[in-house]
């Protein structure tokens, strides 16, 4: 399955994007919230210090809930609370250098790596050292790398997790 989607230019925007499938057709959309004013401000004032997501399905009911953990711990090892439905995951960064950042993804019993190597734009979503889904900027600079192909090889993994995901990497690697 392929979708796209288009980011927005300014990474502390709150506008959404909408998620599209290979016809053109609109699937859903997200964007990047804030819980409150003070959240607000300490993006502004620490550079991109908390990054909360919410994706949406075409009838703008809420699918993911992608929610930054803050505590004195999760300073050092930034940690999401990511939630579909009822079920609730866990994602880490596991980024040890900065040119190929890494994030685990747990979901269930499986452990879904996000990574992006250097010198190249993908970003691979592997289970078991398969690749799951594959998210692809059409440039190397914006506004060109702001238009983002999603590839999902796995049917277990729905296009909404994926990019909301997708999302809060490169809000956190750019």
């Amino acid at each position: 399955m392929i979708y796209k989607t288009t980011l927005p230019f300014l990474r502390l925007s709150t506008s959404s994007s909408i998620l599209e499938d290979e016809n053109g057709s609109p699937v859903g959309s997200m964007q990047r919230y804030y819980s409150n004013k003070k959240q607000k401000l300490m993006n502004y004032l620490f550079d991109n210090m908390v990054n909360n997501v919410h994706a949406y399905d075409e009838d703008n009911n809420l699918l993911v809930d992608i929610k930054e953990i803050n505590t004195i711990k999760t300073l050092v090892t930034e940690k999401w609370h990511v939630q579909i439905g009822q079920d609730q995951f866990v994602c880490e960064k596991k980024t040890k250098i900065k040119t190929n950042p890494q994030f685990l993804y747990k979901k269930h019993n499986a452990e879904i790596w996000i990574k992006k190597d250097f010198a190249d734009k993908a970003v691979r979503f592997t289970l078991n050292g398969q690749i799951v889904a594959e998210a692809v900027p059409d440039g190397l600079i914006p506004p060109k790398s702001n238009h983002i192909t999603f590839k999902i090889f796995d049917s277990r993994f729905e296009v909404h997790e994926i990019a909301s995901l997708y999302y809060v990497f490169s809000l956190k690697n750019s």
